[in-house]
C-alpha cells in the first residue's frame, strides 16, 4: 500500500513538471511570416502579435537564425507601417445562405473590425458569391469605409472562396502593397470557383498575405478548407457557432491585429539552407519560432576580364573633357578654314585701308567700310562690326572672331557640364560677353586717345595755317607730327582729298568713325573757309578752346560717376560669381533649378533682371557732354 502511494506521488510530480515545462515552452506572443517571406531575400519580414499592449524596440527583441544572433533587427508597430507596407482586405460571403441575421451580424462585425484599424492603414472590401465583387478598393477614407460597411450587400447563389482570394491578391499587387491581412468570412464550402485551392494559395503567397478565416456553422460548413488556408499562410482560423458570435470574433481579431509589430532583418543564410528562426521579447515569456528555406539564387557571374589602366583612363571624365576640347578646337579650325576670305588684290581693296570709297547703287561697300558720302552713316551690323575691328586694330577678321567665340562658348559649356553639372554650363554665356567687352574696351581706348590728342593737333593745324599752308597742307603737317590713332585717321582725310573727295566730307566720316562730334566743327570750318573764306586759323583757335573746356567737363563727369560704374560691375558680377562658389562647394545644390521647369524659368528671369539692371545703371552714369 505504501509503495502504491509513493508511485502515485511520483506520477503526479512528473505530470506537474511536464505541465510546467509545456507552459514555459508556450510563448506569450505569436510569430508569423507573411507568405513569401515579405521582402525579397536576404531581407526577412515577420509579424509579431501580442495579446496585450507592447512597447518594443530593437534592444528588447532578440532574433537568432539557426542559433546565430541576428544583428540590427528593426521593429515598428503595424499602425505606423503605412498603407504601402501592411493593409487589410475584408472578404465577406454574400451567398444566399447568409440571408437574414447572418449577413447583418457579419456587416456589424466588419464595422467593429474597421473601427479597430489604424487610420494610416488601407482597407478594402470584397464580397463573393458566384463571383467576387470589389465593394471598396484600398482606401484610408473613413467616410467611404463607413458608407460601404453600412449597407447590406446583395446576395446571390454560389460561394467562390478561391476566386475571392485570387481577386484580393490582385488588389494587393496592383496597389503595390508589401504585405496584407485577409479576413475571410464564409458559412459554407467553396461552390462555383474557377480557381483551385492550389491556385488560391499561390496567389496569397505571391501577395505576401496572411489569411484569418472565420467560419460560420451551417449545413454546408467546411471548416477544413478555411483552417488549411489560414495555416498555410501563417494566419489563424476561428469558428462561430451562431451569427451572434460574429461581432465578438471580428472585434477580437481587430484588436489582435492592432497589437501587431513588423519585424525586419537581413538574413545571412546560404542558398537552399533550412533556417530555424527564434524570437525572444523582453517582458514576454517563451520563445516564438518559425522556419523557412532560403531561396536558391544564381550568384552574379564574375567579369570575363578586368579593364586595363589604359581603358580606365580612356573612360575617365578628364579624358572625356580633353577629347571634347580637342573636338571643339577641330571644329573651330574647320570653321576658320571655311570662313577665311580669299586674298583680294584689287586696287579698290588695297586702297580701302587708307581712304574711304563711296558705294555705288547696289554695290557692296568696299572693304566693309561705311560709305563716306552717306550723310546718315548707316551700314549693316556686320559692316559696323568689321569697321570697329579695323579701328581697334585687332589683327583678326570678323568671321574668325565669331567662329572662335561660338566654339569657345560651346566648349566651355560642355566642360562645365561634365565637371560641375548642368547649372554651371550657364556660365559659358559669359564668353561672348567677355569678347564683346574686350573689343569695346579696345575701341573706346582708341577713340578716347583720339579725343585727347585732338586739341593739340588742332593747335598745330592752326599754327600751320598761320605759317601760310593751305588747309590740306596744314593737315599734312599734322600727319607728320601726330601720334596714333590721329595720324592714321588724318592720313585718310589727306588721301581722300587727293582723290577728289571734299575735305569736309572726309572729316565728317572720320568724326563718325571716331565718334568725335568736336571734329564735325572742324569740318564745318573747312566748308565755310572753302565757300566764304575768312580767318580759318582764328576760328580753329576758338574751336580748340571749346574742345579743351568740354574735355575738362567730360573728365570731371567721369570722375564723379566712377562709383556708379564700379557699382554696375559689382552688381552684375556678383550673381554669376556666387553661382560658381556654390557649385564649387556643393555641385548638387542648384540642380533643382535646372531639373524643374519653374527653376529654369527662374534662372532665365534672374539673368534678364541682372542684365536689365546693368543696362539701367550704364544709362544713368553715361552722361553725354
Amino acid at each position: 500500500m505504501r509503495n502504491v502511494a509513493v508511485a502515485l506521488i511520483a506520477i503526479l510530480a512528473a505530470a506537474c513538471t511536464a505541465a510546467a515545462a509545456a507552459g514555459a515552452a508556450r510563448p506569450g506572443f505569436e510569430l508569423s511570416r507573411p507568405a513569401g517571406g515579405g521582402a525579397d531575400f536576404p531581407e526577412r519580414t515577420f509579424v509579431l502579435s501580442f495579446p496585450r499592449r507592447a512597447d518594443l524596440d530593437r534592444v528588447r527583441v532578440k532574433v537568432t537564425e539557426n542559433g546565430s544572433r541576428v544583428s540590427d533587427p528593426t521593429v515598428i508597430p503595424a499602425s505606423l507601417a503605412g498603407g504601402k507596407e501592411l493593409a487589410t482586405v475584408l472578404l465577406v460571403d454574400t451567398s444566399e445562405s447568409m440571408a437574414g441575421h447572418p449577413i447583418a451580424a457579419a456587416m456589424e462585425g466588419a464595422r467593429l473590425f474597421a473601427a479597430r484599424r489604424s487610420p494610416q492603414q488601407q482597407l478594402a472590401v470584397v464580397a463573393f458569391d458566384g463571383a467576387p465583387r470589389v465593394l471598396l478598393p484600398f482606401t484610408t477614407d473613413q467616410a467611404r469605409i463607413d458608407a460601404v460597411l453600412g449597407r447590406t450587400p446583395r446576395l446571390a447563389y454560389g460561394t467562390g472562396i478561391f476566386d475571392a482570394l485570387v481577386r484580393a491578391s490582385e488588389l494587393v499587387r496592383s496597389a503595390g502593397i508589401e504585405s496584407a491581412s485577409f479576413v475571410l468570412l464564409s458559412d459554407g464550402a467553396d461552390v462555383g470557383s474557377t480557381a483551385t485551392r492550389e491556385t488560391a494559395a499561390a496567389a496569397v503567397a505571391e501577395a505576401h498575405a496572411r489569411v484569418f478565416s472565420i467560419g460560420l456553422r451551417s449545413r454546408a460548413f467546411d471548416a477544413t478548407t478555411l483552417a488549411e488556408l489560414a495555416k498555410k499562410s501563417g494566419g489563424r482560423f476561428a469558428e462561430a457557432r451562431a451569427p451572434q458570435e460574429l461581432p465578438r470574433i471580428f472585434d477580437q481579431l481587430g484588436f489582435e491585429l492592432s497589437r501587431q509589430w513588423i519585424l525586419r532583418y537581413r538574413s545571412l543564410a546560404r542558398s537552399n539552407e533550412r533556417v530555424r528562426v527564434a524570437v525572444r521579447v523582453e517582458g514576454f515569456p517563451g520563445v516564438a519560432r518559425a522556419m523557412y528555406v532560403a531561396p536558391s539564387f544564381i550568384p552574379p557571374a564574375p567579369p570575363l576580364y578586368s579593364p586595363s589602366t589604359v581603358q580606365s583612363l580612356w573612360r575617365s571624365p578628364v579624358t572625356f573633357a580633353l577629347v571634347s576640347l580637342l573636338a571643339a578646337g577641330l571644329i573651330a579650325f574647320g570653321l576658320l578654314a571655311l570662313l577665311k576670305t580669299r586674298r583680294d588684290d584689287s586696287l579698290r581693296r588695297r586702297l580701302s585701308e587708307f581712304v574711304s570709297f563711296a558705294s555705288t547703287a547696289g554695290e557692296p561697300d568696299g572693304g566693309g567700310q561705311a560709305s563716306a558720302t552717306d550723310p546718315s552713316g548707316r551700314a549693316s551690323r556686320w559692316a559696323r562690326f568689321e569697321e570697329a575691328l579695323e579701328i581697334a586694330e585687332l589683327p583678326i577678321s570678323a568671321a574668325r572672331i565669331v567662329a572662335l567665340t561660338v566654339t569657345g562658348t560651346l566648349g566651355l559649356a560642355l566642360v562645365l557640364w561634365i565637371v560641375l553639372g548642368a547649372a554651371a554650363s550657364l556660365v559659358a554665356v559669359l564668353v561672348p560677353l567677355a569678347v564683346r567687352a574686350m573689343i569695346a574696351r579696345r575701341l573706346n581706348a582708341r577713340r578716347s586717345a583720339f579725343e585727347e590728342q585732338l586739341p593739340d593737333n588742332l593747335a598745330v593745324l592752326a599754327g600751320a595755317l598761320r605759317a601760310g599752308h593751305s588747309l590740306v597742307g596744314a593737315l599734312s603737317v599734322v600727319v607728320d607730327d601726330a601720334a596714333e590713332p590721329t595720324r592714321k585717321e588724318f592720313r585718310r582725310v589727306v588721301a581722300d582729298e587727293q582723290l577728289g573727295v571734299p575735305l569736309e566730307v572726309s572729316l565728317t566720316d572720320v568724326a563718325r568713325r571716331m565718334e568725335c562730334p568736336d571734329l564735325e566743327q572742324v569740318a564745318l570750318v573747312s566748308a565755310l573757309g572753302r565757300e566764304t573764306g575768312g580767318n580759318t586759323a582764328e576760328v580753329l583757335d576758338r574751336v580748340t578752346e571749346t574742345i579743351r573746356e568740354r574735355g575738362d567737363v567730360r573728365r570731371l563727369v567721369r570722375t564723379l560717376t566712377v562709383q556708379g560704374r564700379m557699382s554696375r560691375w559689382v552688381v552684375s558680377a556678383l550673381p554669376p560669381l556666387l553661382i560658381l562658389a556654390i557649385l564649387a562647394i556643393n555641385p548638387d545644390y542648384l540642380q533643382p533649378l535646372v531639373d524643374h521647369t519653374l527653376g529654369r524659368v527662374m534662372l532665365v528671369m534672374s539673368a534678364l533682371m541682372v542684365v536689365a539692371g546693368s543696362l539701367v545703371i550704364r544709362r544713368i552714369v553715361n552722361i553725354k557732354v
